[in-house]
């Protein structure tokens, strides 16, 4: 990890805070910091800054937190994804946090396997330990938005369009077109939406170029759905 990331609910920018299981064991096994020691820390959902080591030993770490900075912007980016397989989706998630994406849908498919929804990889926890720990290695608090999407056609028809209108640039990945991926103007808002292995079925290209996104080819490769995500959104954000 790059920063340890606490969570601490107070409005004070100083204060002391015994780590938590996980970070402490972090500091056992891989900084062993002494006292006196500055670690850099941040807040989840807060400001970044400095611990300097109170107390370390086996049982626990204690830091003097002052937070300093704001947390690295965010991308303008909303990632817009059929659920992948969910060990995929971890991997997914993490790289998309890392590279700083602003917000993700995860959307439901003909081709999404219906078992995926029930993976234990889906669980709130689950979840949470993936954020967490893509945040602390890319040095950032803030987590993405991230939404669930169980219905294609509530998400296309209702949400969709409000979010089209959020991101002037919005492509929809489609093989069966000519067009290319133009994301020149890294400025503007930009979404992107990308389907299951196999891809989205003709009724869902329809409805999704109904709600204003742009059918776009992402080369004559075929690539597994991270695969395909990594390369995109280094376009949009490098």
């Amino acid at each position: 990890m790059n920063i340890i990331l606490l969570e601490h609910n107070t409005p004070d920018d100083r204060f002391e805070v015994q780590l938590s299981e996980h970070a402490h064991r972090h500091c056992v096994e891989v900084i062993k910091p002494e006292v006196g020691s500055h670690l850099k820390v941040g807040v989840y959902g807060a400001k970044l800054g400095v611990g300097i080591v109170l107390e370390h030993s086996k049982t626990r770490t204690v830091l003097k937190v002052e937070l300093l900075e704001p947390p690295p912007r965010k991308e303008p980016v909303c990632l817009v994804l059929a659920l992948p397989r969910p060990k995929m989706l971890r991997r997914i998630l993490s790289a998309s946090i890392e590279l700083g994406v602003e917000t993700i849908h995860i959307i439901n498919s003909y081709r999404v396997e219906k078992s995926y929804w029930q993976s234990p990889y889906l669980r709130p926890d689950a979840i949470k330990t993936t954020i967490h720990t893509a945040l602390e290695q890319a040095g950032d608090t803030v987590p993405p938005g991230l939404h669930w999407h169980k219905g294609f056609k509530p998400f296309a028809e209702d949400h969709l369009p409000a979010l089209v209108r959020s991101y002037p640039n919005a492509w929809l990945g489609d093989h069966r077109v000519q067009t290319r991926l133009d994301p020149s103007n890294r400025d503007e808002p930009r979404l992107i939406a990308i389907g299951p292995e196999g891809g989205f079925i003709s009724y869902e290209v329809d409805v999704l170029q109904c709600a204003g996104l742009q059918p776009a080819n992402l080369g004559a490769r075929i690539m597994r759905v991270e695969t395909a995500v990594s390369a995109l959104l280094g376009k949009l954000i490098g």
